[in-house]
């Protein structure tokens, strides 16, 4: 049995929009080899929104997040921040931090090092990055752990603390790339809820990248469904469990009884008839 995530937030026209692609396309390559990573993809994320790019390997969701980022610039398309046009800015001129898969931690810095290491980088004052430490190992329930070396601590641990480093300068947007992949089951588990209430509380808009289409549906406010380089649909958990737009995504999500059949007439306006082994039935939508 699949859990949906409830929505927290309200629908995309009641609020500001976070974050713009439109038109993205990415191609690797030149000529007949070239490869399309990216084909016009377009979507709308919110502000305090928890956003989800779900796919399987290869779809193209982790170069769409590393455009995002700026570790890649898009070959053609935009990406608005709040309105403004980021295709072309550097990742340290963007109000944006990424979790990767490995955490990236300094295994020979402590806990509060590690936390603390980004806002010192930028010129933030020693008291002012004591602070922000402070806050993050409690908002990240690690207080007793502050100066334990990250290399001493657990998965779930190392976890809690690449999110505290990346939440501590306060960027407009966290962008999340598998980060629960290498956890074990429980622990992933545990870790949905985790970063549901760091969502939360912090009002950060996440976006987050998996092929877990159980992880996506528990967690997220809206989900875009990806497959070979295109977005397929974008809804809410529900919306896309109960009415996928298409085969694949029908496929994908989990449950589905795919029947052929033969339209033979119209029932009313947003209804079909349709004949399946020898019986008529009424399709909606």
């Amino acid at each position: 049995m699949l859990a949906l995530s409830q929505p927290t937030q309200p629908q995309t026209a009641d609020r500001r929009l976070a974050i713009q692609a439109i038109g993205l396309q990415k191609s690797y390559g030149t000529g007949a080899s070239a490869f399309l990573a990216l084909d016009d993809v377009s979507i709308d994320i919110t502000e305090n929104e928890f956003f989800t790019l779900l796919g399987p390997s290869g779809c193209g969701k982790t170069t769409l997040l590393r455009l995002i980022a700026g570790f890649n610039f898009p070959t053609n398309g935009q990406i608005l921040l709040r309105g403004k046009d980021i295709a072309a800015l550097p990742p340290f001129r963007r109000p944006i931090n990424t979790v990767f898969q490995n955490y990236a931690l300094f295994p020979h810095m402590s806990v509060a090092e590690n936390i603390g290491f980004g806002v010192k980088m930028l010129g933030w004052t020693k008291s002012r990055c004591v602070d922000r430490v402070a806050a993050m190992l409690k908002l990240v329930r690690m207080e007793t752990l502050a100066d334990r070396r990250t290399s001493e601590i657990s998965g779930g641990q190392q976890q809690r603390v690449a999110l505290a480093r990346a939440l501590a300068p306060q960027p407009e947007v966290l962008l999340l790339d598998e980060p629960l992949s290498a956890l074990d089951y429980k622990l992933r588990k545990e870790m949905q809820v985790e970063l549901k209430r760091l969502q939360t509380e912090t009002g950060i808009t996440f976006i987050f990248v998996t092929h877990d289409q159980e992880e996506a549906l528990a967690m997220s406010d809206r989900i875009a469904v990806m497959n070979r380089g295109r977005v397929l649909q974008v809804g809410r958990p529900r919306e896309i469990y109960n009415a996928p737009v298409d085969r694949f995504v029908a496929d994908f999500i989990g449950e589905s009884n795919i029947l052929s059949g033969r339209l033979v007439g119209q029932a009313a306006a947003d209804a079909h008839q349709v004949r399946i082994a020898g019986a008529v039935a009424t399709a909606y939508g």
